[in-house]
């Protein structure tokens, strides 16, 4: 089991490596809207780009607000995926792990005899 642990560890760091260097250069401005990403700019020009006057300040205000918001759920989103393999390895190895030692130091007071 060690060695598959090592193997999964590895492919686990590897994945991090490329994730993050891909989903890095969108980290900091990027929202998905509609299944189509963009940058919170571009968000709030398309939701806010036409109007005028007092109606355009409320707007522009709700916009950033949901901008922020979006980007929030983004950013949570792509942390997720660049952990995730981390986080299942845990999941199922830790628990793996503690089972092996619990038999392990279960072993000796079993074989012990009279």
């Amino acid at each position: 089991m060690t060695r598959i642990a090592r193997y999964f560890a590895l492919l686990g760091l590897m994945w991090m490596a490329v994730m993050t260097w891909r989903i890095y250069p969108q980290f900091k401005d990027a929202v998905r809207v509609d299944d189509r990403v963009t940058t919170v700019s571009d968000y709030i020009d398309a939701t806010c780009g036409e109007r005028l006057g007092p109606g355009a300040e409320t707007c522009l205000a709700e916009a950033r607000e949901e901008a922020q918001r979006l980007l929030r759920r983004e950013q949570g989103r792509s942390i997720l995926l660049i952990e995730a393999p981390i986080l299942l390895f845990l999941i199922i190895y830790m628990p793996v792990l503690l089972w092996q030692r619990r038999e392990a130091q279960a072993r000796p007071a079993n074989g012990a005899g009279p």
